[in-house]
């Protein structure tokens, strides 16, 4: 109510503002009344479209577990597409990631995408086919220096050293295994003991055996790979460098456990302290670095 209102109520008789004032409020509560009306209507829509999303997700799901359990992969990885497509745009790259996991897991004769993508690291390890197991991008040897902290525990239960080859530091780091790229991320800034923090630039790599390998202070852009993307043992991942918070140019790996995401990406668990379980892992990959990919 205005004031040029107020002032006209204010000459009506006593019994006249009543009325005035009850037919005000009255209007008001019709008002509110049907404003609420308004809103549940719409609530109502609201939730009947939900229900409506939800009927047409149960009957893609039904009709994506049907292929499945028919073993037929080429349904399974369409039925996966279809329902990306109809439900959430974003699940297109889930399907995309899945087919790669698929790609690099199994034959025409093995478990499907959608079964991988949804394993655990030792389901995955059992899929994979002995090809893969045993296929290696051959590359130059690499020469090793532990340096003062090759057992660092920053954090603890990691790895340091420096590769090189003829002198130079500025080398293709290989991978550990034939597996899938985790995270990719850049963690800290760049700086000496003093100034710097993090790791720098992370690649992480899920091996088939169920461990997820770190490698931290790559040179900062140089991953060969994006998150879900397969690769084979011995292929680069990223070039040796000093990002982060480090003293000098060398390789940090920490070996954790990991699992799936929703998004078919190797999701970093646990990190593993006890050396008895990764000391035999490092050691390895170090002869294999040291014969360049002619040892497995």
């Amino acid at each position: 109510m205005n004031q040029t209102s107020l002032d006209v109520l204010q000459q009506l008789e006593p019994e006249f503002q009543y009325r005035e004032l009850k037919g005000i409020e009255l209007r008001t509560e019709r008002q509110l009344q049907e404003q609420r009306d308004r809103i549940e209507a719409e609530n109502q829509q609201f939730l009947a479209h939900l229900e409506s999303l939800a009927a047409e997700k149960e009957r893609a799901i039904a009709q994506h577990h049907a292929a499945v359990c028919r073993g037929n992969a080429v349904c399974a990885i369409a039925s996966v597409t279809l329902l990306s497509f109809m439900l959430i745009p974003g699940l297109n790259r889930i399907a995309e990631r899945t087919l790669k996991l698929y790609e690099w897991t199994t034959t025409s004769t093995t478990t499907t995408a959608t079964t991988v993508t949804n394993a655990t690291p030792q389901e995955i390890s059992k899929t994979t086919t002995p090809a893969a197991q045993t296929k290696v991008v051959p590359f130059k040897p690499l020469k090793q220096h532990r340096g003062p902290h090759f057992l660092d525990d920053s954090p603890s239960g990691s790895y340091d050293y420096t590769l090189e080859r003829d002198g130079s530091t500025a080398v293709p780091i290989p991978s550990p295994c034939n597996g899938v790229i985790g995270r990719v991320w850049f963690q800290g800034r760049t700086g000496n003991l003093s100034t710097g923090f993090g790791a720098g630039q992370i690649v992480e790599v899920a091996c088939d055996g169920g461990k997820l390998w770190l490698f931290g202070h790559l040179v900062k852009g140089s991953q060969t790979k994006q998150p879900g993307d397969g690769i084979i043992k011995g292929e680069a991942i990223g070039i040796q460098g000093q990002t982060g918070r480090t003293s000098g140019v060398h390789v940090h790996n920490q070996i954790h456990k990991y699992s799936i995401g929703t998004d078919g990406v190797p999701v970093r668990g646990d990190r593993i302290t006890d050396r008895s379980q990764t000391r035999p892992l490092i050691d390895d990959y170090r002869n294999f670095l040291a014969t360049g990919g002619t040892s497995n």
